[in-house]
């Protein structure tokens, strides 16, 4: 019984590692990215400008709007949008890294100071007040690996129809690095998995 068991659970780690590739992203570290998500490592103002790749459905006027408090190509963002079934602009993953934010730094502050400090940081990129639903300090589900912490952030997204999931940690240079999922609330329950396992999946 027991081999029939490891037998199964192996096939079945076999066949979810087959799903997904491992990618070096432009900040030189590794992700396990599923096999339904095309990699953009370009700046924001040169992708909007471009034909963006066919296997997207992709509401390049929309992506504009959303994005029209933020200086975009001061971003260092590398974006990871989902093909054909889902509508890319309003559900997508991508990591964030702020050079000029040292992780322990944040430290200083509680996960409460941080979440609220996201907030308005959200708001002055969307034009809007953005409301925090869950706010977490070092969660069970994420692995901290090299980080000296974990904060993990749910909040409003751009649309009603929308939530951001946000992960806030530490690599080896010592940088704030965020990863993130929007997405309309209907596919988030995807989104939010896909996010955090490719969190845990991250190697340097």
């Amino acid at each position: 019984m027991k081999k029939i068991f490891f037998s199964i659970l192996f096939l079945f780690l076999s066949i979810e590692q087959s799903l997904a590739k491992e990618v070096r992203t432009r900040f030189g570290f590794y992700i396990n990215l599923p096999n339904n998500y095309l990699q953009l490592t370009a700046n924001i103002d040169e992708m909007l400008k471009k034909d963006v790749d066919d296997s997207l459905t992709f509401n390049k006027e929309y992506f504009n709007e959303m994005m029209s408090g933020s200086a975009r190509s001061d971003l260092n963002i590398e974006y990871y949008f989902p093909k054909k079934k889902y509508n890319a602009e309003k559900n997508m993953i991508y990591i964030m890294v702020q050079s000029d934010l040292i992780f322990n730094e944040l430290l200083d502050y509680s996960p409460d100071e941080i979440c609220q400090a996201t907030s308005e940081n959200l708001g002055l990129l969307y034009n809007k007040k953005i409301k925090i639903h869950d706010c977490k300090f070092n969660p069970k589900f994420i692995d901290r690996k090299n980080s000296s912490a974990i904060f993990y952030i749910e909040s409003d997204g751009y649309l009603p129809t929308q939530k951001i999931y946000m992960v806030m940690l530490e690599m080896s240079n010592g940088f704030t690095t965020n990863f993130v999922a929007g997405c309309e609330i209907k596919n988030c329950d995807v989104f939010k998995k896909d996010m955090i396992a490719i969190v845990n999946s991250r190697a340097e």
